[in-house]
């Protein structure tokens, strides 16, 4: 499900945040460009609600913020890289392990939850093959990411 999901136009190659808040603001933007019904105001603090809770820091490397609005009809995920890294886990004060590199940002409907937790799985089964997370990061652009995520079949 989420190789439907995850096209050129959904992936930003390089993140220029230099913060989780920040990080959080741009994929807020690369979602409404993908659904324009979303508001802008509504994701972003959906999304920083969701990471104030508990972080979606999922392992070393990988976040997956995401909210559930019921305003949309289809889910809508925009995958984010930051070569650098970004501290997400505000409460962990091992930089070694609370960064993310990868970031796919995910607004569900609230009437699909089986939708929800398909998605979630997908990001978690690509994130367990073999390689997946050092080819991402060795991807030239989006298309090659776009390349990765489709040859999985997740």
């Amino acid at each position: 499900m989420i190789c439907n999901l995850i096209k050129t136009d959904s992936v930003i190659y390089e993140l220029s945040g230099s913060d989780r808040d920040e990080i959080l603001a741009e994929l807020t933007e690369k979602l409404i460009i993908l659904n324009p019904n979303l508001k802008r105001d509504t994701v972003f603090q959906a999304l920083l609600e969701r990471e104030e809770k508990m972080s979606t820091l999922v392992c070393k490397d990988l976040a997956v913020p995401h909210a559930v609005l019921p305003d949309i009809t289809e889910s809508v995920v925009a995958l984010g890289l930051s070569h650098k890294g970004i501290e997400f886990d505000m409460s962990n004060s091992d930089k070694e392990t609370n960064t993310a590199k990868i970031v796919f940002a995910v607004i569900f409907p609230e009437n699909k939850p089986d939708e929800h937790l398909q998605i979630l799985k997908d990001i978690l089964v690509l994130e367990k093959e073999a390689d997946f997370m050092n080819e991402v990061l060795r991807a030239e652009n989006s298309s090659e990411i776009c390349d990765i995520i489709n040859k999985s079949g997740v």
